[in-house]
């Protein structure tokens, strides 16, 4: 199922890229940016909720500084792709709170978890009382992550 694209103009760009940058910006100072008035503002974000393409407006925690210092990617390969088999596996990592990201792929893994745990001895308890319990996954292979080069939640409005 695709989902159907929202309507935009280039005031909404701009208003979506200022909120990638600084969601607590007050209302002139995304109405500046977006070349609107202060009470467009609060209607095209209206609008732009209304319709899917703004999800939610949030705080981006840094997860070094609050004690979350164990960064891994998993990928997971599934026994095989039953109905079963995948609703089992997609109810478990959404119970995960550690699981900041899953994405299906193709090649030989058949998805990629992103965690995010305390420390490694948290990550490994992660692995051996949640995934590894997991009788629909036949293989993972984990990652741990030693730095972050780019992390971004910001999408590339630019080359709309």
């Amino acid at each position: 199922m695709k989902k159907e694209e929202v309507a935009m103009d280039d005031a909404d760009l701009r208003l979506l890229r200022e909120l990638q940058q600084d969601a607590s910006a007050s209302q002139t100072v995304l109405a500046e940016a977006a070349g609107v008035s202060p009470s467009l503002v609060s209607r095209r974000l209206a609008r732009l909720k209304e319709a899917g393409a703004l999800r939610a407006v949030v705080g981006l925690v840094d997860a070094q500084r609050v004690g979350l210092t164990c960064a891994a990617m998993i990928r997971v390969r599934l026994r095989d792709h039953s109905a079963a088999n995948v609703r089992a596996f997609r109810d478990l990592v959404a119970g995960m709170n550690e699981a900041t990201l899953c994405v299906a792929l193709t090649g030989e893994a058949d998805y990629l978890i992103k965690v995010i745990a305390r420390d490694l001895p948290h990550f490994q308890e992660i692995v051996q009382q949640k995934l590894l319990r997991c009788a629909a996954i036949a293989h993972l292979e984990s990652s741990i992550v030693l730095e972050h080069l780019k992390d971004t939640t910001a999408l590339p409005l630019d080359t709309l």
